[in-house]
């Protein structure tokens, strides 16, 4: 079944786990001494704290990794998830208003959240929990305590164990808004009735209103599906054998846009999702379905039955 072929990457994947990696991998320097993350942590979040009353400055607190972040602009885009490419701004200050890069004199710089590779030195963890909590055209200054920054590592003029403060520009998610447009144009064209997902811009339809119960991180979900492309092409169905899809949701054995899709539903629901390429398969052909394509998931939930 196409379903169990789809990648792996849970969407709900959030960034406490990131954190947790990030600060368990710090453990020990390159000279085999211990490394207290957790103990250098707690330290700069007061001295972040005491900074930003200092300077009067309304900062918020993520609660799940300590990074302190404000914006300033909002942007009319949608948050993004791990695994996609994104294409930022950004300038890296010390606390005491060193800076040690500023990008936005040139092209924004393209990174894929949650591949380390895909990132430049100067991108940090820092940058990439700012980029988890800001949307598309958002602009936001970002309070990195060190264990998300250089750590205890001297960085071209940076100090060790240096509290970092990025400036970004969170210009653009590839492909999203390019997806939406054909989906929406689908949408239209088809005299659908649609709702929209707030934070990630989710296009899904309801045929049928199910009960009130809905997926939470562990359920066991089945459902019948047909899975289609925007010009019609019936990949695969589940409705003609009578054999329904199970998933544990949250596991992330699925596409990320298939559970992201479930997260608006309920049990016995008949609905449609449409999943973004950058969703979906991105830029890797499956057989019959091509390079960059939107996939459409018409489904019906049979049963979600959530952990006790």
């Amino acid at each position: 079944m196409w379903l169990q072929k789809l990648k792996k990457g849970s969407w709900l994947v959030v960034a406490m786990i990131s954190t947790m990696i990030i600060l368990q991998s710090c453990l020990k320097n390159d000279d085999g001494d211990y490394y207290d993350a957790y103990g250098i942590l707690a330290e700069d979040i007061i001295k972040i704290e005491e900074y930003l009353q200092n300077n009067n400055i309304d900062a918020e607190m993520d609660s799940s990794t300590g990074v302190f972040y404000q914006i300033h602009r909002q942007g009319e885009g949608y948050k993004t998830i791990q695994g996609v490419e994104v294409e930022v701004h950004y300038q890296g200050l010390t606390l005491d208003g060193n800076e040690f890069v500023n990008t936005f004199g040139a092209g924004p710089k393209t990174i894929t959240l949650g591949n380390p590779d895909s990132y430049p030195p100067t991108v940090t963890g820092g940058v990439t929990i700012g980029l988890s909590l800001m949307k598309e055209g958002d602009s936001a200054t970002v309070y990195t305590p060190s264990p998300y920054g250089f750590q205890d590592k001297y960085y071209q003029g940076v100090p060790a164990n240096s509290i970092l403060v990025y400036n970004i520009k969170f210009e653009d998610v590839k492909n999203l808004s390019e997806d939406y447009e054909k989906i929406d144009q689908y949408i239209i064209d088809k005299n659908m009735m649609v709702e929209i997902e707030p934070e990630y811009g989710m296009r899904y339809v309801i045929h049928r209103e199910g009960n009130n119960i809905s997926p939470e991180p562990g359920a066991a979900i089945s459902t019948h599906y047909q899975l289609e492309l925007l010009d019609g092409s019936i990949i695969q169905s589940s409705f003609d054998t009578g054999i329904t899809f199970d998933l544990v949701y949250g596991k992330g054995d699925v596409i990320p846009g298939f559970e992201m899709g479930l997260s608006q539903l309920h049990e016995n629901d008949s609905a449609t999702i449409f999943v973004p390429s950058i969703y979906g398969y991105k830029d890797v052909a499956q057989n019959e379905i091509p390079a960059n394509s939107v996939l459409i998931f018409i489904l019906d939930i049979t049963r979600i039955s959530n952990p006790l």
